[in-house]
């Protein structure tokens, strides 16, 4: 493994949406699909590997929450795994339960 991979994937943590929104409606969060490992996702965006990106957010994997999402994220409590490579949150699409937070 790389050492930018080790570093990143010590980097992903869990985070409440509600300490995300400030970023989100900043346009700094990018929801990642399920179907993609946020290091993965990590190490791209790092590597300015727009060729990823770019089949990534014309398959639906990538995109930037509205504010409708948004809001209705805000009225669930649940946990999100997250990965910071500046200046984007990245943060999977699907929450995590109680225990698994």
């Amino acid at each position: 493994m790389s050492e930018l991979r080790e570093r990143l994937a010590e980097m992903v943590d869990v985070a409440e949406w509600s300490e995300l929104t400030i970023h989100a409606l900043s346009g700094r969060v990018v929801i990642v699909s399920g179907e993609l490992a946020l290091v993965d996702v990590g190490v791209a965006l790092a590597n300015d590997d727009k060729a990823s990106f770019t089949r990534w957010i014309e398959d639906g994997l990538l995109y930037k929450p509205l504010e409708a999402e948004i809001d209705e994220r805000n009225r669930t409590e649940r946990h999100y795994q997250a990965l910071i490579v500046r200046p984007f949150v990245l943060v999977h699409d699907r929450g995590l339960k109680a225990q698994e937070a």
